[in-house]
């Protein structure tokens, strides 16, 4: 049995586990409950691949993109906080 988790993610159950799986490939990333992101693909990215408009980000925050490791499609993106060496 599977249900929607998030866009591009589902739970699949079976036999007393549940696994969070790519809605799109059905590639297992981890058990439900564990995390996610550490098992799928992430890049980062400047902000003004959003659009020209983010320029004014940049040195800031970067775009976060996380995707499917196995088919590519994308589960998350988002502007997260760029972090500076002290």
């Amino acid at each position: 049995m599977k249900h929607p988790f998030r866009e591009n993610l589902e739970v699949e159950s079976a036999a007393d586990r549940q696994w969070l799986r790519c809605a799109n490939c059905g590639r297992r990333l981890c058990a439900l409950g564990q995390d996610w992101k550490a098992a799928a693909l992430r890049k980062v990215f400047s902000p003004a691949k959003a659009g020209p408009l983010m320029k004014i980000l940049e040195g800031r925050y970067l775009l976060e993109k996380i995707y499917c490791p196995s088919c590519g499609v994308l589960f998350n993106a988002e502007m997260i906080e760029e972090k500076h060496e002290a």
